[in-house]
């Protein structure tokens, strides 16, 4: 919902500027932006993988979860080439509504898949359903913010359009999140969540520009715990 709102309260501004947001300003919001995803991410990291005793002495926990979930996640998400599906996805949106004299489809292509391929739709997703923890798709909101200002002034009412797309998809992965959760038991979901936090810090590097990160194939990684679960309960 708060990413929607951003959306078309963005959109809305844009399409009056029409010029846009200055790109001293954008670079700065991003980078803090930025800066407040990896805190999130190390954050949830150490929460999750630190243990505190009742002497007060700090151990690490889920180590060994955290860097195999990464390794077989990072597996699967090369193998299956999910960075490349969201862009044939991508190619596919904007054949089908890039029709015409006007840009309103394009519009509307571009900022859906601006919104929704990235992995802090789905990552922030699983969190709220997993955990009610709604704190990094309300991150997430002030970069579809300043995009869609970008953007708006650009396509004007495709970029409106496209924050339905946004409600829809990132409610129905909270949701799916949501009614999983009683299944997954209270360690997968802190290791799911620590996993997830990892990648995280991954892409505030790629925000940063610090090196280019294909952070769509390690989706599967925040996954990997409960795959594990299953696992050890056959075996």
């Amino acid at each position: 919902m708060a990413n929607a709102g951003a959306i078309l309260a963005g959109g809305c501004v844009g399409m009056l500027l029409k010029k846009g947001l200055p790109e001293r300003f954008r670079k700065l919001i991003f980078d803090a932006a930025a800066t407040a995803v990896f805190l999130i991410g190390i954050s949830g990291v150490m929460s999750e993988g630190l243990h505190a005793a009742q002497d007060g002495s700090l151990s690490s926990q889920y180590m060994l979860v955290l860097i195999l979930s990464l390794v077989f996640g990072a597996v699967v998400g090369e193998a299956l080439n999910i960075n490349d599906l969201f862009q044939k996805a991508g190619d596919a949106i904007k054949k089908r509504f890039s029709k015409g004299e006007s840009n309103v489809g394009e519009g509307f292509a571009a900022t859906t898949i601006l919104f929704c391929a990235g992995a802090m739709a789905i990552i922030g997703s699983i969190q709220d359903g997993v955990q009610g923890d709604p704190s990094l798709l309300y991150t997430k909101a002030v970069l579809d913010a300043i995009s869609s200002v970008i953007f708006g002034a650009v396509y004007g009412v495709g970029v409106l359009l496209s924050a339905g797309s946004v409600f829809l998809y990132q409610g129905v992965m909270t949701l799916l999140a949501g009614l999983v959760a009683p299944y997954l038991g209270d360690v997968v979901v802190s290791q799911m969540s620590m996993v997830g936090s990892a990648v995280l810090m991954l892409i505030a590097f790629d925000m940063w520009e610090v090196r280019k990160f294909n952070v769509a194939n390690l989706i599967p990684a925040a996954f990997m715990p409960f795959v594990f679960s299953l696992i050890t309960r056959f075996f």
